[in-house]
């Protein structure tokens, strides 16, 4: 099952070789937590895209007493448009991580994989998983298929996840003063 098997890969390629490090407030993040923030925007993206074909952005993220809670976002329209979402949460993410609320984030939208990384699709998961000194998109490629005639179910079949290293957005550490 592709799943089970991204699981393991995943845990192993992306975070057991990341080092723990310390948020401001000395509070390690360890590597199973981010995997765990990225495998819940995984998973919930994924039953989306298997019931509707698509999702709105969404997110989790990590508190200090080490518990995931979910993050949606509702702009009050009926059909809002993604990317205004996209910058409530990332907005909503920085004042949490400012404040020290938070010491993970992990932010997943639907979108197209930009040509550069010569994805075998264009359609991906993306999700912005972040903690302090870590930083990344992951990619998740799919592809998508319409099956059953009355009862309309979508086929998500998941390609080979790739990750990106990013400059931080939420975690990022004040610039020393003096320093250009």
């Amino acid at each position: 099952m592709l799943a089970g098997r991204w699981r393991q890969k995943t845990l192993v390629d992306f975070l057991l070789n990341i080092p723990l490090f310390f948020c401001w407030h000395d509070m390690a993040v360890k590597p199973e937590q981010l995997h765990e923030l990225l495998t819940y925007c995984f998973d919930f993206a994924k039953l989306m895209l298997s019931d509707s074909g698509e999702f709105y952005p969404f997110g989790a993220v990590l508190g200090f007493e080490g518990k995931l809670n979910a993050v949606g976002i509702h702009d009050g329209n009926e059909h809002p448009n993604p990317q205004d979402l996209f910058r409530l949460l990332e907005d909503t993410f920085k004042v949490q991580a400012a404040r020290g609320e938070i010491i993970a984030s992990a932010m997943a939208a639907n979108v197209n994989i930009p040509s550069t990384y010569e994805s075998p699709c264009p359609d991906g998961i993306r999700v912005h998983l972040e903690g302090n000194d870590y930083s990344r998109f992951i990619y998740f490629p799919y592809r998508i298929s319409k099956i059953g005639i009355f009862k309309r179910k979508m086929k998500i079949e998941v390609l080979e996840p790739f990750s990106v290293e990013i400059q931080p957005s939420f975690f990022a550490k004040p610039s020393a003063p003096g320093a250009a």
